[in-house]
């Protein structure tokens, strides 16, 4: 699992190279996108639905996303975009089409598929109707003497 988590934040990490965000947010995003896989690959391997998998690790991905805006002062976009590209279920899109075109299960892999994409856009609305104050830094302030 550690080997794919450190490949989560390489392609995360390449995939926003490849769209231009800013050098000093890379790492950042990278983390991100490690911690979306993490969380799905640990509950996956607990027995948990993979569904559920796919919407709990929008919800961290959408999180952490939203506390780095707030200390990193960067667009959300940054962050959510390049955190969650890990989390995309590309392989079954491909598989869906493939099995269009060979006759094969095409209904089902294409229900799944967009079943993911469902949880992670769920996970995603969740967390981004949240109160942005809920992911401000606390600043603790002197008291007036």
């Amino acid at each position: 699992m550690i080997i794919e988590v450190a490949l989560a934040f390489a392609a995360t990490f390449s995939f926003s190279c490849l769209f231009n965000i800013p050098k000093g947010e890379l790492l950042f995003v990278g983390l991100t996108g490690a911690l979306g896989w993490l969380v799905y690959k640990a509950l996956l391997l607990s027995g948990v639905d993979e569904y559920v998998c796919m919407f709990a690790a929008s919800v961290a991905v959408a999180w952490l996303s939203r506390i780095m805006t707030a200390l990193r002062k960067m667009p959300l976009t940054v962050f959510l975009v390049g955190g969650i590209i890990s989390l995309v279920p590309g392989a079954g899109i491909y598989n869906a089409i493939l099995d269009l075109l060979t006759g094969g299960e095409a209904v089902t892999t294409a229900k799944r598929t967009a079943m993911l994409f469902a949880a992670i856009c769920v996970g995603i609305i969740i967390v981004l109707s949240l109160p942005q104050s809920w992911f401000l830094p606390r600043i603790r302030r002197k008291p007036k003497s």
